[in-house]
């Protein structure tokens, strides 16, 4: 039986709906594992089977976050989705005989690297600079009409009493191996992910809010209809009156996504411009293209970053991996052509070692960390 069949098996025999051949196979199976001394329950017990492979699972789980990982190819995307609700624990259960040694995971892992925290570094206007970490204080400082605090890792801009002064810029970066959260002066908030930046004033005068940002960054806009929100990224504007979205503009990324959940946003490239409604994601593939639309994003991959998790679909090891050194602060060289692609659902607050031996747990490729360094190995 191989690992992919045993998995599906597994999960069918667990919920009960595994057909009478299965139900045999499975037997057999656990028989086999009774006269290797795996088992030691008398022949019959069948609750007790089912009883002590749940309980297996739930060590698994216990000792990892809740995640699953395949290998898919295009081909077989559509067919493998039921695999998807099977966590790692499962493939740990059935393959635990032909995985690599401990000492070899522990050789090939011995330099572990922790994962991204909330972190960034806010430049004031005229220069000075103020590292945003757990040590910073609370009270940043003023200027013009504004106080603008440390929250509990978030940076909020509050507006004093009186009428407004000299609008200042700002400007907070976030390094890689950082993210950080933002309260704009009119309520907006911004999450930005790792190696991105965010220019803003600390108060919006006139007629527009305009805000410029590089990488990603997610915004909830504090609704103004007499004040447009506008976001540059580029040669890139996307104008809102309030509305939640998330605008991808890595400059390593093949194209430059603006992604709405709620609300309604126009984006603008030149003289190309189209409106989005929630749920679509407005594409430019390069310096020279228009904007295409993308009816049926993955939100819930869109947003994984914001919401604490990487979620991979049908994703090569490049995307994975483009994610990972912005994340956790690392370099990657790729020492093989790894051409499977992979479904996986993963917390980014686990050291990165986990994160890799959970793709590992594929055998469809393997890796080793040198320091600030990542092989990806086949």
């Amino acid at each position: 039986m191989d690992a992919t069949t045993a998995k599906a098996l597994l999960q069918r025999y667990l919920e009960g709906d595994a057909s009478h051949e299965e139900i045999i196979l499975i037997e057999q199976w656990y028989q086999q594992l009774v006269d290797a001394g795996e088992w030691n329950w008398a022949e019959g017990e069948r609750e007790q089977l089912q009883a002590t492979m749940e309980s297996r699972l739930l060590e698994q789980i216990a000792e990892q976050p809740r995640t699953r990982v395949l290998w898919l190819t295009k081909r077989s995307l559509g067919a493998a989705a039921v695999l998807l609700l099977l966590i790692t624990g499962a493939w740990l259960l059935f393959t635990r005989k032909t995985t690599q040694p401990i000492a070899s995971l522990s050789q090939r892992y011995r330099n572990d690297v922790r994962p991204g925290r909330n972190a960034a570094v806010l430049t004031l206007a005229g220069g000075k600079t103020v590292v945003l970490d757990a040590s910073a204080p609370k009270t940043i400082g003023s200027q013009g009409n504004v106080v603008i605090l440390n929250d509990s890792g978030q940076l909020v801009y509050q507006a004093k009493a009186g009428k407004e002064s000299e609008i200042f810029y700002n400007t907070l970066t976030t390094q890689k191996g950082n993210q950080y959260h933002l309260t704009l002066p009119d309520g907006t908030k911004v999450w930005l992910n790792a190696v991105s930046s965010i220019t803003y004033p600390t108060a919006f005068a006139g007629k527009e809010r305009r805000v410029t940002i590089s990488g990603e960054a997610y915004f909830e806009v504090m609704k103004n209809q007499q004040k447009p929100f506008i976001v540059q990224e580029g040669d890139m504007n996307v104008e809102v009156l309030g509305t939640s979205f998330d605008v991808n503009g890595y400059g390593d990324e093949a194209a430059l996504k603006t992604t709405l959940v709620d609300g309604k946003v126009r984006v603008e490239k030149g003289a190309a411009a189209s409106m989005l409604e929630p749920g679509e994601q407005a594409v430019i593939a390069n310096s020279n293209a228009g904007i295409s639309i993308d009816h049926n994003p993955d939100i819930e991959a869109v947003l994984a970053w914001k919401n604490g998790s990487f979620a991979f679909k049908d994703a090569s090891i490049a995307a994975i991996m483009q994610q990972v050194q912005r994340w956790y602060d690392v370099d990657v060289i790729y020492e093989a052509n790894i051409t499977k692609h992979f479904v996986a659902d993963i917390p980014r607050n686990v050291p990165l070692s986990q994160l890799l031996q959970l793709l590992e747990a594929t055998d469809q490729v393997h890796f080793r960390v040198e320091g600030k360094k990542v092989f990806v190995m086949q």
